[in-house]
């Protein structure tokens, strides 16, 4: 099920598709893996939890949406592809390696290769000038489904 925005009064405080409390969540996660930047919401720039889902359609869409573990499983590989594509075009060598160990964990079996190509190829032809790694998400469940909260590069 892709993202669906709550009908309620925390709409309120949403800014960029985001809540005010998800927001700091993901400040301090970020803030806590050792990225020294500021953390910012910009309604200029596309939502990177929209690309997620719509570059991860091939694993997202497929998952029963009753099924929360399976759901954040699709879109942690959609993440960790995305993420892993990009390093192919500007990554050091280390980190081309750190991604690829991370693939193997959520990947293993003999298939992978040509899904992680499929999937590599999809990001350089869907998006090709998006280069914002994500740093971190966080997958909550609202009354009208999932809601993906994206933390990222500008």
């Amino acid at each position: 099920m892709r993202k669906q925005q709550a009908t309620n009064e925390s709409d309120a405080e949403e800014y960029c598709g985001i809540t005010d409390e998800a927001f700091e969540r993901l400040k301090q996660q970020v803030g806590a893996q050792g990225f020294e930047g500021d953390v910012i919401r910009d309604s200029s720039l596309e939502k990177m939890s929209d690309i997620i889902l719509e570059y991860g359609a091939p694993f997202v869409d497929i998952v029963k949406t009753d099924d929360r573990a399976e759901y954040d499983k699709s879109v942690m590989i959609a993440v960790t592809l995305w993420n892993y594509s990009i390093l192919q075009e500007v990554g050091s060598a280390k980190d081309k390696r750190e991604t690829r160990k991370m693939l193997k964990t959520a990947l293993p079996d003999a298939e992978s290769e040509s899904v992680i190509k499929y999937m590599v190829e999809r990001k350089r032809q869907m998006f090709p000038d998006n280069r914002r790694m994500i740093m971190k998400y966080e997958l909550t469940e609202t009354a009208g489904g999932y809601h993906l909260s994206v933390a990222s590069t500008v």
